[in-house]
């Protein structure tokens, strides 16, 4: 919604509408804002859904504030789906692109989410595979558009008008005597030329490490929800309330910090070049000591989920 402002870079946004008009004269269709407000409504309710699930409810309450939010979640989930199918031409187009094949997954993802909270469609625990098929469909999904980003196609599968941007033949260019950036046309340049203004991009090594930061934060999410169950122990065992207490705090920590890893990638994608030290070292640092902590994330949460 603040594609359409003018003044970003005077910190002024949109925060709950925009001007439709503006979008549409940036060829942004109606179903791309439609999925996207569907995203959000759906995401709220499942929000609703896991927050409720905290407490102990009659089966009028339980009803009302925790299946009913996840099949209405997971419709709107659908239904963004079908927008990004639509606005992506799936249905009149091969699929030759990333963003054709991530559309599919999340509409896939949307359709199983939906139909694993029916009981009358999925019963018992053909609920749960319907919906792991589902998840897996939706980190298909963000892998193939985090590789679209990678290729700055910053629009993803929901406002493919901005993936289009990059195929204007135009680049940008420095000058190596005043500094300054000048847009020329591309035919007008070598490829050794822009090779500096193509970059910078992810790399795969990058790739597969956001993946590990992404994995670290759920998997300490999990492990964060799964203490919450122990909150009783507080008076009935408090010697085991204060392990559960720690084991808390340490994966609220490590949530915090991983999210400050994925915000500092985001500003520097690539890998610091040989000679820009102490950068290059933390860097390869970091990455290191990302994989002990995947490591060690996953075996607290294997002891967490055996004591829930």
């Amino acid at each position: 919604i603040n594609i359409d402002s003018a003044n970003i870079n005077a910190s002024t946004f949109n925060f709950v509408w925009c001007d439709l008009k503006v979008l549409k004269g940036f060829e942004i269709e109606t179903a791309s804002f439609l999925g996207s407000l569907q995203y959000m409504i759906g995401a709220l309710f499942y929000t609703l859904s896991q927050i409720s699930d905290f407490w102990d409810w009659g089966t009028a309450w339980h009803a009302c504030l925790i299946e009913w939010p996840l099949i209405v979640g997971g419709f709107l989930f659908f239904g963004a789906g079908i927008c990004e199918l639509v606005v992506n031409r799936v249905f009149t187009r091969w699929p030759t692109a990333y963003v054709w094949w991530a559309a599919v997954f999340n509409c896939y993802g949307g359709l199983t989410f939906w139909l694993s909270a029916c009981p009358s469609v999925c019963p018992g625990d053909s609920a749960t595979v319907v919906g792991a098929s589902g998840t897996v469909a939706y980190l298909v999904a963000a892998i193939l558009t985090l590789l679209m980003w990678r290729g700055e196609q910053f629009g993803g599968a929901m406002i493919p008008a901005l993936n289009r941007a990059v195929e204007v033949p135009v680049t940008v260019r420095r000058d190596p005597k005043t500094g300054l950036m000048q847009i020329i046309p591309s035919s007008m340049v070598k490829k050794s030329e822009v090779e500096d203004a193509l970059n910078p991009r992810l790399s795969w090594r990058g790739v597969v490490f956001l993946n590990v930061y992404v994995v670290i934060g759920a998997a300490q999410v999990i492990a964060c929800c799964s203490c919450l169950h122990h909150r009783k122990d507080f008076w009935n065992d408090p010697e085991r309330f204060r392990r559960i207490l720690s084991v808390f705090l340490s994966s609220l920590v490590n949530i915090i910090i991983v999210h400050m890893v994925l915000v500092l990638n985001s500003a520097t994608v690539t890998m610091p070049k040989r000679g820009d030290e102490p950068y290059r070292s933390l860097a390869i640092a970091m990455r290191l000591l990302s994989i002990i902590v995947l490591l060690n994330t996953l075996m607290t949460l294997e002891v967490q989920l055996d004591d829930y």
